[in-house]
């Protein structure tokens, strides 16, 4: 019973994390006009696209910090610890002026926050997962990194549903309401979790040391961890980001029939989360990966150019393909990233290369994409960076698989 309440708290933060990153992403097409009322609509777009991976400092920075915290004093602990500042930043966002209001300190008030959230958060996603499949009997921990994930789309459509009410009422100050939401939710999920100790679980070394111990001995596996969570992470953000601010500037549909699409779209998602973690312990996650990597180096460029004046039933059946990929990838991932590295430095190593390959590889994904379409005028460049991502992780899990066959023929 106390690990069935642990594991709640677990799925909600990681619930909060996702609700406030997709809370952006959803916002972003809405909020450009009040942060940068002086560009056109695409610069104006790019550039709050722009500010999602600026957070690519602060997240590793903050992996780094509550990976050490977790490893040396206990995942509880710092699982109590990012959530509470969470929902601090959370509330703060909610009261930045508009540009109208305060000029140029609204985009750099913003940035501030998203960097903070990015700094707290870093240690709860990766942190929750550990913590739930440590406690998780390897013949399950495909479906239950899937019911972890699941949690993440459940974020996902909190943020959707309630970008959609607003746009059918009004942007500002809906757009306010929705974070001192997640602020709440966010509280709750901290007391759920009640208090813990801080009690060190190995003897006490400096955290410059134990981070330069565990760059060194798990090179491999942080860079195979860095990729894949770069492409899986670009999957999702071509799926449910750039398609909201793309699909009305290549059609004639309007926003808010995108956003009220999203909530459908992440419904499917939720629902097939279990349905692929299954699938996955049945046929190896590894084949699965791969299935999506590949499939995505082969079709990006049709399925992008297809959106062009497409019908609705077109633009549904696209997406939905995105979906899948996204839901078919990332249901195992948590399971194969932890097969990846030792406990005693797990929460550190995973937390850092998500952090990186998240930031500094996926969360640039719509910017990048919208970029190409500006430069070059056509469809399937966006789909250039997405195909790029998918052929490196590819790679990496075929390495992954070569190298455990020869170490079983040794």
């Amino acid at each position: 019973m106390v690990f069935r309440k642990k594991r709640l708290s677990a799925c909600l933060g990681n619930a909060f994390e996702h609700y406030d990153t997709a809370l952006f992403s959803f916002l972003s097409p809405f909020l450009a006009p009040l942060i940068f009322p002086n560009k056109n609509p695409l610069t104006a777009l790019i550039l709050t696209y722009a500010i999602i991976p600026l957070g690519m400092l602060a997240r590793p920075l903050g992996a780094l910090i509550f990976g050490y915290i977790g490893d040396r004093h206990g995942r509880e602990h710092a699982l109590c610890l990012t959530l509470s500042c969470m929902a601090g930043i959370s509330g703060a966002i909610a009261f930045i002026p508009t540009y109208a209001q305060a000029g140029i300190a609204s985009p750099i008030l913003i940035c501030l926050g998203r960097a903070l959230q990015n700094f707290f958060s870093a240690g709860e996603v990766m942190g929750g997962a550990i913590y739930v499949l440590e406690h998780t009997p390897e013949k399950r921990q495909d479906l239950m990194s899937s019911l972890y994930s699941a949690s993440a789309i459940g974020g996902h459509l909190l943020a959707a549903l309630g970008v959609y009410i607003i746009t059918r009422y009004c942007i500002d100050p809906g757009w306010r309401v929705l974070y001192l939401f997640g602020c709440i939710t966010a509280v709750f999920g901290s007391l759920l979790r009640g208090p813990s100790s801080f009690q060190p679980t190995t003897p006490l070394i400096g955290p410059i040391q134990s981070i330069k111990r565990l760059l060194c001995g798990g090179r491999i596996a942080l860079l195979k961890i860095i990729v894949t969570a770069g492409f899986a992470h670009a999957t999702y953000s071509m799926a449910l980001v750039l398609m909201n601010g793309l699909i009305p500037l290549v059609t004639p549909l309007p926003k808010s029939l995108i956003m009220q699409t999203n909530i459908y779209f992440l419904l499917f998602d939720f629902c097939a989360f279990p349905f692929f973690g299954y699938l996955s312990s049945k046929i190896s996650r590894k084949k699965l990966m791969l299935s999506v990597c590949f499939s995505v180096v082969i079709c990006a460029t049709s399925l992008l150019t297809g959106l062009k004046n497409g019908s609705m039933e077109r633009i549904i059946a696209i997406r939905a393909l995105l979906v899948i990929f996204g839901v078919a990838f990332f249901a195992p991932f948590h399971a194969f990233a932890q097969q990846l590295v030792e406990k005693k430095e797990r929460y550190a190593v995973i937390s850092f290369g998500y952090a990186i390959g998240s930031q500094l590889l996926g969360s640039p994904t719509a910017m990048i994409s919208l970029w190409c379409f500006q430069k070059t005028k056509t469809l399937a460049s966006v789909a250039w960076y997405w195909m790029l991502l998918g052929l490196l992780s590819g790679t990496c899990i075929l390495m992954e698989k070569k190298a455990k066959t020869a170490k079983q023929l040794s």
